[in-house]
């Protein structure tokens, strides 16, 4: 939304309610239609919406578009293996797990865009990493 008039915390705060609907979403459709079928559907329902809220979409080319597609190619392989793994797995353990992509994002974004990790920030990676640790080894 370049330029647009939406606070970053509100884009946040949606998106978080966004994923949490679609994580509930993907769960009754992965167990209802099978992981294959859900995560077609999704993407095309998904390809649909951000296309027809997009009217100002305009080609920029290959090589501007690179990150751009290869972001969409992440995204959507990361939801075909999100919906096989809600297939099977209890969606209470499935949905906070992936959300270990958090820890590849932050060490890309400090790695490759210099973005800084202060002491507050370790802290917060530290305890998600072992929230994820005391959620896998629940039995």
């Amino acid at each position: 939304m370049k330029g647009g008039s939406m606070d970053w915390r509100l884009a946040l705060g949606l998106c978080a309610l966004s994923w949490g609907v679609w994580g509930f979403l993907g769960k009754l459709s992965a167990t209802r239609l099978g992981w294959p079928t859900a995560a077609v559907l999704g993407y095309l329902a998904g390809a649909v919406v951000v296309a027809a809220a997009l009217p100002g979409f305009r080609w920029p080319g290959w090589v501007p578009a690179l990150p751009a597609l290869a972001y969409g190619l992440c995204g959507s392989l990361g939801a075909v293996f999100f919906v096989r793994a809600l297939e099977t797995g209890p969606a209470v353990l499935v949905a906070p797990l992936t959300e270990l992509y958090l820890v590849v994002t932050v060490l890309l974004a400090v790695f490759f865009l210099g973005e800084s990790m202060g002491p507050k920030r370790l802290l917060g990676l530290a305890l998600m990493l072992g929230g994820a640790a005391l959620l896998a080894s629940e039995r």
